[in-house]
């Protein structure tokens, strides 16, 4: 993951993204990964991620602002909160203010 804010990622298996992101009771994540937003339009656990054959999907966590996929090969998507998207290599995630590409 390549971020707007100059930051890089390498994730495997599952995580959360935010401002300041934590799990709810019961929940267990291999990353956390946290946006510097001093604007903050990006929610404090703005979206879940993971792996499902190779590919990495995301969810929105019914964040404020919302999340929009933009696939190399499709249109933008605006992400329906709680429903899991693939984002394929060369995706645009877009958090608010902020966006992450996957490399």
């Amino acid at each position: 993951m390549r971020f707007s804010t100059g930051e890089t990622r390498t994730v495997f298996g599952t995580g959360l993204i935010g401002r300041r992101p934590l799990p709810q009771p019961g929940e267990v994540f291999d990353h956390l990964v946290q946006i510097t937003d001093p604007g903050l339009s990006v929610s404090k656990t703005h979206l879940e991620f993971g792996e499902h054959d190779g590919v990495l999907w995301i969810a929105d966590r019914f964040s404020g602002n919302g999340t929009i996929v933009r696939r190399p090969d499709d249109g933008a998507v605006r992400c329906e909160p709680g429903r899991r998207y693939l984002v394929p290599r060369g995706s645009r995630v877009e958090l608010a203010e902020h966006f992450f590409v996957i490399d």
